[in-house]
């Protein structure tokens, strides 16, 4: 599942936005789930979120105007798909938008 989310911060103040809000993702995973986060290159963001003994890769990459963002849903969870994806996306807008 592709998305992509317009801002107006720059690469630089959406990355600081996206980097700050990681921790309250991780907070609001299933009870059990667990996530890993790394920056493969300065502006390109790879997420492992674990739950339910399936492992769901995201990956975020932040431009000047817009993240784009794919997430993985593997075959056992993809009846829930869109729910999945929709945390993310909805997740990485919330980030945006803190302060």
């Amino acid at each position: 599942m592709k998305f992509e989310i317009p801002h107006e911060l720059g690469q630089d103040g959406a990355r600081r936005r996206v980097e700050a809000g990681l921790p309250k993702l991780e907070k609001h995973l299933p009870s059990g789930g667990t996530m890993t986060s790394r920056w493969s290159s300065e502006y390109q963001l790879e997420l492992e979120i674990s739950a339910m003994a399936q492992t769901i890769p995201v990956s975020l990459g932040v431009g000047e105007a817009v993240i784009a963002g794919e997430v993985v849903v593997p075959t056992m969870l993809r009846m829930m798909s869109k729910p999945i994806g929709d945390f993310v996306r909805t997740s990485a807008e919330k980030m945006l938008t803190a302060r």
